[in-house]
């Protein structure tokens, strides 16, 4: 999802009383962390790791994860409490790696500058990998598989989004569907959102002739906004979004595709998939 950054909004939920079989790892790893403006002989630059291969936090002892806090129901705003798919899964992989989780949201495509600029040790935010990306952050394993759809009104005749006329279709800005969009000239004209579910509330409006997003996420906007809105076609792509953390941090990849590994083998994923989506989207 590039948009003009608006302030971050911060939820803290105390870890949970279980610990993985990760957890003493993850607790001697933060007691080690090198933070930045503390005195040491590694040499790092200010505001940087001394070694870009270890798991430094920000803090120590805390997973600090960023979402986009309106990806609904992967995360967003119950009154003033996050939550969400993303959200409970950053919070069991702190508590797995036996880190105190602070959840924290920024605006999708600023996302990645909070990582550079160490405002977050980690984004859990349904960020699929991209060449692009691949350049500013290292990725893990991906969490969940699912793809790209076009949604349309209930009474429009589309069934195939590549047949579409010249169609005005919304898109959450700096995601994986725009560019998607603009490279396959799928639109008349693209109109860019903050949030997948602005442009598909302006779809049921009228104001748009269609919205191309994850397919869950819409389908979630339809059942739960009741919006008469519906699928046209197949997924245009499918994708497996991953966590995205500092470049150069392969410490802090492996520890977190450990715990991931880690909470779906003792069922905690498959738990919290089902309460979400009713299924396994692992």
């Amino acid at each position: 999802m590039q948009i003009p950054t608006r302030r971050s909004r911060t939820t803290q939920s105390p870890a949970a009383g279980r610990r993985g079989p990760r957890a003493l790892v993850g607790l001697l790893a933060a007691s080690s962390l090198v933070l930045s403006g503390c005195g040491g002989g590694g040499g790092g630059t200010e505001g940087e790791p001394a070694d870009s291969g270890s798991d430094a936090l920000i803090t120590e002892g805390t997973l600090v994860a960023a979402s986009s806090g309106e990806y609904r129901p992967f995360s967003y705003y119950e009154g003033d409490e996050l939550v969400g798919f993303d959200k409970d899964i950053a919070d069991a992989v702190a508590t797995e790696m036996g880190l105190q989780p602070d959840t924290q949201t920024g605006r999708f495509d600023t996302l990645v500058q909070g990582l550079q600029s160490r405002r977050y040790d980690v984004v859990i935010g349904s960020m699929t990998p991209t060449p692009e990306r691949d350049n500013a952050v290292d990725f893990t394993d991906g969490y969940y598989t699912s793809g790209a759809q076009m949604f349309v009104r209930e009474d429009s005749d589309c069934s195939d989004p590549r047949a579409m006329d010249a169609p005005v279709v919304g898109v959450a800005s700096g995601t994986t569907y725009q560019t998607f969009i603009e490279d396959e000239g799928l639109a008349g004209e693209v109109k860019t959102y903050g949030s997948d579910v602005t442009a598909l509330t302006d779809l049921a409006s009228g104001r748009l002739d269609g919205v191309v997003t994850d397919k869950l996420v819409g389908l979630n906007q339809v059942n739960e906004a009741e919006q008469p809105l519906r699928t046209c076609g197949e997924l245009l792509f499918s994708e497996e979004p991953a966590f995205a953390v500092r470049d150069g941090n392969t410490a802090l990849v492996e520890d977190l595709n450990a715990a991931l590994a880690a909470i779906k083998e003792d069922g905690t994923y498959a738990e919290l998939s089902e309460k979400w989506f009713g299924q396994d989207i692992s």
